[in-house]
């Protein structure tokens, strides 16, 4: 019995029922207060109604004599009425029944029938049948009259009824909803139905208080290797999570952050498809704190919910819930295609610090496979840099250059020892040797021929548009301080400093002129620089230099270390005896390349760099594509026994010191840990870790993937070009990028906001301007490089464009433009009136204003851009490009049409016209596209700001105008 009783009691106290107890009092007053301020926000309107009702209810009261009264004729005439149809409808089976024997009788007649008596027989049934349903119809009628008379004596008072109703409507609602949670207003027979309906045992049946479960039969997790649909029971708890009404409760209850996008109906993360272990993992089927797998995000988290909760690990369930600040990590699963994963922009800076920092060099990661190498080749790096620099740079890349994505290998906590760096010292050497084969090509006799005038070079640097990728910083203390993707944009390239103590003159010079003809997969562009203005830009470049580096000593070989690291190598190999016979062999030259060789695989050198050799050779580090699902024991904790046991910690741990797991080791220097140092910010680990936690086993329906809803796979190739470019280095490209901008005195003079450019651009003119690129904004001083792209990749860019500005067609018919209508006529007109050539060129005509005006050649028009986006941009040139200085057109109305001198003021097709709007602003686009003239005036310009330079003077007015 005492079992019974305790079973009956533990039922009924799990904590999900506990947290919805709460909820319901909650509820009960959320919605208390709602009823409150919907009955407030009525409260003047709803007093006439109630006196109209009032008066209407008095009548009606004056009535209820004559009520009751018909009231009592109608329940007689509903009797008599009753009585009438039933002999009606039993008369009419009876005539059923006979109008058988009639039809039979008549077509089987018999010898002696007399047809005549048989008609006459079932004609008096048919009599029966017409006087009972008269009668009938008769005592209908008197009963639709007393019930129209009832109706009559209600209607007032209905009508004021539903008048007040309506303007109740909310309130109503909302004290039905409570009527249905609060006991208090419940009837007695509902609030005992209620009481029952939750009592332990029997709240089987039909319970208040129970499991809120969804299956989401596209996301699967894997038990014993089988794929089993994900079942998701969070909101047992978290009740109010997808109801805005709740965004200020506490937890478990409050509202989930951004319900556009996800969990409620009507965003793109339903919560019948999604539920909420698809994005926080964890335990789906649990019903209490624990059980979930909750995971705490600090140790002071950690220690209040053991206090507060009694929480403990589950060690046994692979997948616990993701701390907050890694969620976005499962977004990766349905996204993996996209280049930038909108909403989550810590994972998108994970992905892209993977492929800036080669990390799928040295680590397979099949959904992230190397698309090229992240680190520079190296065939050629004799004609750059001499050996000296190269030996220096590998063994402390920071003390040359103090962001540098290159890592640290040496001088780390598990080779930082007198025998370690003497060993260091000597595979430096010899990796440089093995470079240096051909000998070093790199002369700076001939710098002097190569460098022009620093000043002017440094204006070139600062506009023509190197800042988009680079930055030219020496103090590491100028750097931002925030670590997130808009500052990523401008480390695209290296910071360009210290190059004159590394390079020489001759190499920048050739290098700023065609930077593919020394690496062939350089994403470095062309600027198509004259040679005046890479020697100006070699110049200023050169002339950073850090004499540190340059005075510090060479890195020197050791012999004894050469052998041992040798027959180290060979006791990996061969027995003891026969690798000191092979090392005994060996002379000094084939010890270097020997050492050479094993440095560069053990380090794995060629994962970033093309080394010539090692074209072929596989990545030397761990295969990543499922470290977010790898169980924690088979993560080396080693001897950090201070280390939380979880894959987010180890992972933390690994990217902040990547050889500290060989604390306490003693491992042979061969089989030593050998990640190296990439010093990443704690803005960049965590960003990473997030990453790293997203590379899982977690299986979604194909229903679910991003990548269904994009049929083309060129729009996603197109946008992993515009990243892989650095495109947003100068564009801003859906909304992000653009940070050039910061650089110039106003956005104007700023590479162009790209927004709209898939409607914008005819994809022909596009393509053949990504080819051989042209002025288009006459006065900016910012150029658009020649990137050494296939025809197969700019048709993905352009693909790109076209898919999210939504143009299905690649090309349309041509654009014909009749000018002998009033539209057009009416067009020339208000071009004429609207001065367009104040700013624009047309052809080789130039504008009236002044050079801090200019706008693009109209003669283009018709070549570049596409007729409906035209109108759309007059219609309102700010809502496509926010902070543009071209103004709308004024068009005038109708009411101005009709005034008195009208047609002088506007001509008479304006007028014709009559105000209509779209005709006017297709007239005028129609009157831009007719207009002749050279399209590309690029030569044109060039000559101008040779002769006159960029030096605008801009007025106190200009400054004001808004346009």
């Amino acid at each position: 019995m005492v079992s019974i009783i305790w079973m009956f009691i533990d039922d009924n106290d799990d904590d999900f029922k506990v947290y919805q107890r709460k909820f319901r009092q909650l509820e009960i007053e959320n919605e208390e207060k709602k009823l409150i301020a919907e009955l407030e926000a009525v409260k003047d309107e709803r007093v006439g109604y109630e006196e109209k009702l009032t008066g209407a209810q008095t009548s009606f009261k004056a009535k209820q004599s004559q009520l009751l009264d018909a009231e009592s004729l109608l329940v007689e005439s509903q009797a008599k009425f009753y009585k009438a149809n039933m002999n009606f409808l039993n008369q009419k089976s009876i005539l059923d029944a006979e109008k058988f024997n009639y039809e039979t009788a008549m077509l089987h007649l018999h010898e002696g029938d007399d047809p005549a008596e048989i008609e006459q027989t079932y004609q008096v049934v048919i009599d029966k049948v017409y006087t009972l349903r008269l009668i009938k119809e008769e005592k209908e009628a008197v009963m639709l009259a007393i019930e129209d008379q009832i109706k009559e004596i209600k209607f007032e008072t209905k009508i004021a009824e539903d008048e007040l109703n309506s303007v109740l409507k909310a309130a109503n609602l909302v004290d039905r909803k409570l009527k249905l949670i609060d006991r208090r207003k419940m009837s007695l027979a509902n609030k005992i139905g209620d009481i029952v309906r939750d009592l332990p045992i029997l709240d089987f049946m039909a319970p208040y208080f129970k499991v809120e479960q969804v299956v989401l039969p596209n996301i699967k997790y894997n038990v014993n290797f089988a794929s089993v649909p994900e079942v998701d029971r969070c909101k047992s708890c978290h009740l109010g999570i997808d109801n805005p009404d709740y965004k200020n409760a506490e937890q478990p209850f409050t509202t989930h952050p951004n319900l556009d996008l996800y969990l409620t109906s009507s965003s793109k993360h339903t919560y019948e498809d999604f539920g909420c272990t698809s994005c926080h993992a964890g335990r789906g089927r649990g019903t209490d704190f624990t059980s979930v797998t909750h995971t705490p995000s600090s140790p002071e988290q950690r220690a209040e919910w053991e206090e507060k909760y009694g929480w403990h690990e589950m060690h046994h369930w692979l997948k616990p819930m993701l701390p907050v600040n890694y969620t976005e990590a499962s977004c990766f699963k349905c996204h993996q295609d996209e280049a930038n994963i909108t909403h989550a922009d810590k994972l998108t800076m994970g992905l892209t610090l993977i492929e800036k920092n080669g990390c799928n060099g040295c680590h397979t990661i099949k959904p992230l496979e190397s698309r090229r190498k992240a680190g520079p080749d190296l065939a050629r790096i004799n004609e750059k840099v001499d050996r000296k620099w190269v030996a220096k740079w590998i063994k402390d890349p920071k003390s040359f250059r103090h962001n540098t994505r290159m890592p640290s290998f040496f001088g780390q906590s598990n080779n930082s020892e007198p025998d370690d760096i003497k060993r260091n010292d000597t595979e430096i050497y010899t990796i440089a040797e093995y470079l240096f084969q051909d000998g070093e090509k790199m002369s700076r006799k001939n710098d002097r021929k190569y460098l022009g005038n620093a000043e002017k070079g440094q204006e070139i640097f600062d506009v023509v548009g190197c800042r988009g990728c680079h930055i030219i910083e020496p103090d590491p203390n100028n750097l931002p301080e925030d670590h997130n993707l808009t500052n990523l944009l401008k480390e695209h390239g290296p910071n360009l400093i210290n190059l004159g103590s590394k390079t020489s003159a001759q190499w920048v010079y050739d290098w700023l002129k065609d930077p593919n003809e020394y690496w062939h997969d350089t994403r470095m562009p062309n600027l198509r620089l004259s040679d005046e203005e890479a020697k100006n830009l070699t110049a200023y470049l050169m002339s950073f230099t850090n004499p540190e580096f340059e005075e510090a000593e060479s890195i020197q070989m050791s012999d004894e270390a050469l052998d041992k690291i040798a027959l180290g190598w060979l006791r990996k190999m061969y027995p003891e005896m026969e690798a000191k016979s092979r090392l005994g062999k060996m002379d000094l030259d084939n010890k270097i390349d020997y050492v050479a060789d094993k440095s560069i695989r053990y380090y794995g050198c060629f994962g970033c760099h093309n080394i010539p050799g090692y074209e072929k050779d596989k990545p030397i580090g761990t295969e990543l594509t499922f470290e977010g699902s790898k169980p924690i024991n088979k993560l080396d904790f080693g001897y950090i026994h201070d280390l939380e046991k979880t894959n987010y910690a180890w992972f933390t741990q690994k990217l902040e010191n990547p050889r500290i797991f060989d604390k306490g080791k003693a491992s042979p220097p061969e089989d030593k840990l050998r990640m190296p140092n990439f010093n990443f910010s704690p803005e960049e680990i965590e960003a990473l870790v997030t990453t790293i936690l997203s590379f899982s086993e977690d299986e979604v329906g194909e229903n679910l993937l991003a990548s269904n809803y994009v049929r083309d796979d060129m729009v996603y190739e197109g946008r992993k070009l515009i990243k892989e470019y650095n495109c947003q280095g100068c564009h801003i490209i859906d909304g992000f990028g653009g940070q050039i901008a910061e650089n110039y005195s106003s956005p104007e003079y700023a590479p162009p906001n790209l927004n709209t450019e898939g409607a914008k651009v005819q994809p022909d003119w596009l393509f053949n301007f990504f080819l051989e690129p042209s002025i288009i904004r006459p006065n900016l001083q910012v150029r658009m490089p020649t990137f050494k792209l296939t025809d197969e990749e700019w048709n993905a860019i352009i693909r790109s464009f076209q898919y999210y500005d939504n143009q299905p067609l690649a090309f349309e018919s041509d654009f014909h433009v009749n000018t002998s209508t009033t539209k057009y006529r009416a067009g020339k007109k208000l071009e004429e009136l609207g001065a367009c050539n104040n700013c624009h060129f047309y052809g080789k005509e130039f504008p009236k204003q002044g050079a801090q005006t200019w706008a693009p050649n109209l003669a283009l028009t018709k070549e570049r851009l596409q007729p409906k986006w035209v109108i759309d941009w007059m219609e309102d040139p700010q809502s496509i490009m926010p902070g543009t200085k071209m103004p709308a057109p004024f068009l005038p109305d109708k009411e101005l049409l009709n005034t008195p001198g009208a047609v002088s003021d506007w001509g008479e097709h304006v007028v014709k016209v009559g105000g209509d709007r779209e005709t006017m602003l297709e007239g005028l686009r129609d009157y831009i596209y007719s207009i002749k003239g050279k399209t590309d005036i690029t030569n044109e310009i060039q000559q101008y700001f040779e002769k006159n330079g960029y030096e605008f003077e801009f007025d106190e007015e200009d400054e004001d105008e808004d346009w």
